[in-house]
């Protein structure tokens, strides 16, 4: 509703023609309305004539100096589109202003970085204060006496503004000139102000450059910067930019909109377009941009005068270091300021002309550059490596800009070349270097063949509307290739828009949602909890035990989880917990996991190890065909947790949560007889169907007893921690053989007694009985016939048949046994029944073999790796050949599109027991957050039980 009101203010609709609803948000009240226009007015620093205030506020001057008082307050940057009423009617230059601004943050003693980054940047333009010049200010102003204080603080600050660069075809505008301040002044200074007075601005490269500068430094000019909807301007890397903080105001966000929106090939008016801006709005953004040196005038006329041959046009490389003292006087040397470029040592107009036409050819139609989208990480490593003072300022502009464009990366790639690796280096400054050179191995491969190419930084699209986004992209960009691992806060996918995208197409590729929609394709993964914000650990949970090292991720985390010992996991979890969920997953058995990266598209090279395993791998064959990785790029990151990964032969194609039942309807141990109610008139068919819920829900004898639970499933019959020994078989065997007749026959006896029943049988209690008789006059050597080898599938097949086997434990005191005589007979009696969480897809013979693997998937990132130089190039070479093509381009928009509704529906159907009125989870900028905790093991995602 505000944005209705503001927009009625621009739109100069007075009380009477205001619609009905907005003059109820003022209670009818026309004063509250005027009131509001005002605070409105100078908040958006709107000329007096021609806007809505003039009816409000009669005065025209008191207007003007309560919007500079305001300003000042708010440390908003100076309104220079206002200059003409400011300057010539309350003589308040730039330089005045910001004395103003720099002296209330000393009085009142606030920090640097409260100034916003623009105002920063005019302020170490105009007076040389920068941070260690504030902190010395700030010092001596603590030393001054209350009385004068205020007074006192002026004192310190400059008296004349510094030696500022000038352009010549910038404009001379005469100021506020007294009768005094004409009076020592010089033949030629004043022969100047009298050139302005008849005949009114005039263009600077006409004027002698000495005396322009003069009389500015004198306060009797001011300079203003005209932009027309015509001009085209480039942005080259940043100097002399201060990364304080934003504001929020108006106009600092219509520069961040223009600074990822302007090139080089794209007028003013075309860019007001783009983002549906007034186009008086954008002119005054590029104006601003030419005055501090952040962009330049493309065809920018020469000029006239001969004394702009060694004028000051630009700031040195290093502005930081090259600034005038806090004391200087009007009479101070000129060496002492910036050093100057001159006009000479600057590419020539024709030079650049020819440049841009070459550019211009390169990309003439619309829509036919590469963005490569990346997020603020990159930036950020590159800025606080300290790899070369030059790459900071290409970093700073990655990050405060958003975007570098393709005429601007040679100087780039420059500088990375100078970044040398060093094998001694470790830690962070490790991870700087690669990156790095990633990024240098990105842009040569990629450029050859997709030029031209620009850098644009999610974060800073994000920045824009969605419809502006979309004009943009559409209107400049073919291909979107995204590099990873991407932030939370990057959503490349988003940032995309409707651009065929080589990237995280879901909002939930970086949340634990896309680790366990990665297992729940595969088939493949290593145990993972994911836990619901409020929950606490008391132990390590069951399905975890085992595990001397777990990765803990919290939701929103940015790096990736490293392996800590067990204890300090359950810390550390727990703490998290208390702020969002966390993804607790098992890392090691007994050290740290051993990590792999393989890339896709897969490639024909079955020389390679770790490339063959797309072919051998269950779970990445699922994952090949499921994602469509052979149209898109990216790695897979492996794991060696130093336990097999058994996998599932037939992964579930959609998550069925079970709803959980009343207390007294469950079952967690087996119990005699007595304990159990069944009435005599219980059919066969009743006990049955019973017995199949109780046993969908029964891991193991006792839950408390195993550290990891046998589930009998797999056709090699091994235990589910994976480890097994033919020779334990044998041993077991022989140790049998030892033991006297009499020990066989009382555990014998024990399991087969009225007072057990075994838990998963389908017969009746009767017929149980009956069976009774001839069970107890089994031999010796019948009951080592009926204990299975480890990895026999044969066996498990032959007896199969057998109606007198269990294939589940029967109870405690038969642990000895049925540990090792893991049966599958009734499975295919439970799979007719549904999907009862446990893995039946064994008896199923096709392709798709359950196998034990080295290597369990971790994760999958699509996109360009910026930590490995040699992955990096694989896939940048997989993007040229394979991928890079115009009629790949709608298919890879179809996948992109499908992985986005598929990992969707995988989230809803995480939050949602089946038949449970959920719709499907709307998507928004947010990720959903999990409902329930989940666990992932044995190959499938449940519920978690909490144990």
């Amino acid at each position: 509703m505000e944005d209705e009101i503001d927009e009625c203010v621009r739109k100069k609709i007075n009380w009477p023609q205001l619609p009905g609803n907005i003059k109820k948000l003022f209670n009818e009240t026309p004063k509250e309305y005027d009131k509001y226009i005002f605070e409105f007015s100078i908040k958006n620093q709107l000329r007096y004539r021609g806007s809505l205030v003039r009816t409000v506020k009669k005065d025209e001057r008191k207007y003007y100096e309560a919007l500079v008082q305001s300003s000042i307050q708010r440390l908003m940057l100076y309104p220079y589109h206002l200059a003409d009423m400011i300057v010539k009617g309350l003589r308040i230059t730039p330089f005045i202003y910001y004395i103003e601004v720099v002296a209330l943050l000393i009085e009142l003693e606030k920090s640097y970085d409260t100034m916003p980054n623009f105002t920063a940047a005019d302020c170490l333009r105009l007076l040389g204060v920068g941070r260690n010049e504030y902190l010395e200010l700030v010092a001596k102003a603590r030393s001054l006496g209350r009385r004068g204080r205020s007074r006192a603080i002026r004192c310190l600050l400059p008296r004349v503004p510094l030696n500022v660069p000038m352009q010549p075809w910038w404009r001379v505008e005469l100021g506020y000139v007294l009768e005094e301040d004409v009076k020592p002044l010089g033949e030629s200074e004043k022969a100047l102000i009298d050139l302005l007075i008849d005949q009114g601005s005039q263009t600077a490269g006409t004027l002698d450059y000495y005396v322009v500068k003069k009389l500015y430094r004198r306060g009797l000019i001011y300079l203003d910067v005209p932009i027309t909807a015509a001009d085209k301007v480039s942005v080259p890397p940043l100097k002399g930019f201060v990364m304080n903080r934003i504001a929020g105001d108006y106009f600092e966000t219509l520069l961040y909109k223009v600074f990822v929106s302007i090139d080089e090939h794209t007028s003013v008016a075309e860019l007001a377009a783009v983002l549906q801006v007034e186009c008086e709005l954008v002119k005054q953004a590029v104006s601003l941009y030419c005055r501090l040196g952040f962009a330049r005038l493309q065809r920018a006329p020469p000029p006239a005068h001969a004394s702009w041959a060694r004028a000051v046009t630009a700031h040195s490389h290093q502005p930081y270091r090259q600034i005038a003292p806090l004391t200087f006087g009007s009479n101070i040397d000129e060496d002492l300021q910036m050093e100057p470029v001159l006009l000479k040592d600057m590419p020539s107009t024709s030079k650049q002309n020819s440049q841009s036409e070459i550019s211009e050819s390169s990309s003439s139609s619309s829509g036919q550059r590469v963005a490569v989208l990346f997020d603020s990480t990159l930036a950020a490593y590159l800025m606080m490596g300290n790899l070369s003072p030059d790459l900071k300022s290409h970093a700073v502009t990655l990050f405060e800009v958003g975007k570098l464009c393709d005429e601007s990366l040679d100087s780039l790639l420059m500088e990375l070349d100078k970044v040398v690796g060093d094998p001694e280096i470790e830690g962070e400054a490790r991870r700087y270097l690669a990156a790095a050179a990633c990024l240098r191995t990105a842009l040569r491969t990629l450029r050859p063949s997709l030029r031209p190419l620009d850098l644009l930084r999610c974060e800073a699209l994000h920045a824009l509307d969605a419809p502006a986004r979309a004009r943009l992209l559409a209107t400049k960009y073919r291909l979107a290739v995204s590099t990873a691992p991407l932030g939370r806060e990057a959503r490349a996918g988003a940032a995309a828009g409707a651009l065929p995208h080589v990237g995280p197409a879901p909002p939930e590729a970086a949340s634990p949602w896309m680790r366990l929609y990665l297992y729940h394709l595969a088939g493949y993964g290593p145990p993972t909890l994911l836990l619901t914000k409020g929950t606490v650990l008391r132990g390590i949970p069951r399905s975890l035990l085992g595990f001397s090292r777990l990765a803990v991720s919290w939701w929103g985390a940015e790096s990736e989880a490293a392996a800590l010992p067990a204890a300090a996991a359950l810390a550390a979890a727990n703490s998290a917990l208390r702020r969002g969920p966390v993804l607790l997953q098992a890392a090691g058995v007994r050290a740290a996991p051993v990590l792999a990266h393989l890339s896709f598209p897969p490639s024909s090279d079955d020389v390679d190890e770790l490339q063959s395993l797309w072919r051998k791998h269950a779970g990445l064959r699922r994952l090949l065909r499921r994602l469509r990785l052979s149209r898109s790029a990216g790695y897979v990151t492996l794991a060696d947790i130093g336990v097999p990964d058994l996998g599932c032969a037939h992964p579930s194609a959609a998550v069925q949560l079970v709803t959980p039942r009343k207390k007294k309807d469950t079952c967690g141990i087996a119990k005699p007889v007595s304990e159990i109610s069944i009435s005599s008139n219980d059919s066969a068919k009743e006990m049955s169907e019973y017995t199949k819920v109780i046993n969908s829900r029964l891991q193991s004898p006792i839950e408390s007893h195993f550290a990891v639970t046998p589930t009998g499933d797999s056709k090699t019959s091994s235990p589910a921690n994976g480890f097994t020994s033919a020779e334990g078989g044998k041993l077991l065997c022989e140790e049998l053989d030892n033991l006297n007749i009499e020990t066989h026959q009382s555990k014998e006896s024990i399991a087969s007694s009225d007072d057990f029943v075994p838990i998963n049988s389908s017969t009746s209690i009767d017929d149980f009985k009956e069976k009774h008789s001839s069970e107890n006059s089994r031999s010796n050597e019948s009951i080592l016939e009926d204990l299975i080898p480890i990895q026999s599938p044969a066996n498990i097949r032959d007896n199969v048949h057998k109606p007198e086997q269990s294939n589940d434990l029967f109870s405690p005191v038969e642990e000895s046994i049925s540990m090792f005589t893991q049966l599958s007979d009734k499975l295919t009696e439970i799979t007719t029944e549904g999907d009862s969480g446990i893995d039946t897809a064994h008896n199923y013979s096709d392709d798709e073999t359950c196998k034990p693997e080295k290597w369990t998937i971790l994760d999958l990132q699509f996109g360009i790796p910026l930590f490995d130089e040699a992955l990096c190039e694989k896939v940048c070479h997989s993007i040229v050949e394979k991928i890079a093509k115009p009629e790949l381009f709608d298919k890879v928009k179809e996948d992109n599109e499908f992985i986005r509704s598929d990992v969707l529906k995988f989230v809803s159907q995480c939050q949602y027991y089946p038949g449970e009125d959920m719709g499907i989870v709307k998507r928004g900028t947010l990720v959903p957050l999990p409902r329930k905790c989940l666990v992932f093991e044995n190959g499938r995602i449940s519920e978690w039980n909490g144990k």
